[in-house]
């Protein structure tokens, strides 16, 4: 009974944790990227971020803050996964720790706007035309590095997606949604490197399938944690 409680507790603080990260990430991405910048218009973009730069600011701290919680969330997965099967567990903390390391590098770029920009104002008209395309292809390799990222966090999730629903002590609806999720940021990342024309459509394959499927899982182990089993399927846990 003991050892369910832990396990319980663990579970609700892996759920604290993907919360940071499911808000940093959409708070960033929706409430500060898309509306600043416009890939099609770097003046445009530009302008916005010297006249929004404190939102930009705080939509890369919630970028670093989801950072640094899905570091976190890694560790808290494999305790909570590894004794559905051991090594599987290790691959998949070692694919969303890669996701991360990318993510976390990848913040450079995301910052690096505020450095070139500074001064926009006293430089000549051609200039800021050259210093805004600098700065909107900054950006894009930004969005680029987060494609990246999404390949190995697809393969976190697969693995993910699998432990869950061999696991007996989470519903195996959400093993499938983590996996389904899998399939959505794997397709994502392969249109927007082969076929960028229809990246749009799936972006919303992203949007609606997997952000469901991490939210509901997120929930789930907030306000349930996980089932108590009569037999302790988490010996060997954590102290």
């Amino acid at each position: 009974m003991e050892t369910n409680k832990k396990q319980i507790k663990l579970a609700r603080l892996t759920g604290v944790i993907y919360l940071l990260i499911i808000i940093g990430g959409l708070y960033s991405g929706i409430m500060v990227r898309n509306n600043l910048i416009d890939y099609t218009n770097a003046t445009v973009t530009a302008q916005n971020i010297i006249e929004h730069e404190l939102l930009y600011r705080i939509g890369f701290l919630a970028d670093f803050v989801m950072v640094i919680s899905d570091v976190i969330i890694s560790v808290l997965f494999f305790f909570l996964l590894k004794q559905v099967n051991k090594s599987l567990a290790i691959f998949a903390t070692v694919f969303r720790l890669i996701q991360s390391a990318i993510l976390g590098a990848n913040l450079i770029n995301l910052f690096s706007p505020l450095i070139y920009l500074k001064g926009y104002a006293e430089i000549s008209t051609s200039e800021q035309e050259l210093l805004a395309n600098l700065v909107l292809k900054q950006l894009q390799i930004f969005e680029l590095g987060y494609l990246v990222s999404g390949v190995f966090f697809s393969f976190n999730c697969f693995l993910m997606g699998y432990l869950l629903y061999k696991s007996n002590f989470i519903p195996k609806a959400w093993g499938a949604f983590i996996f389904i999720a899998g399939v959505s940021y794997f397709t994502n990342c392969l249109v927007n490197f082969l076929f960028p024309q229809y990246a749009d459509f799936s972006q919303l394959l992203v949007l609606v399938g997997a952000i469901f499927a991490e939210l509901s899982l997120c929930l789930y182990l907030l306000i349930k944690g996980v089932r108590i089993v009569k037999t302790s399927y988490f010996t060997n846990s954590i102290a």
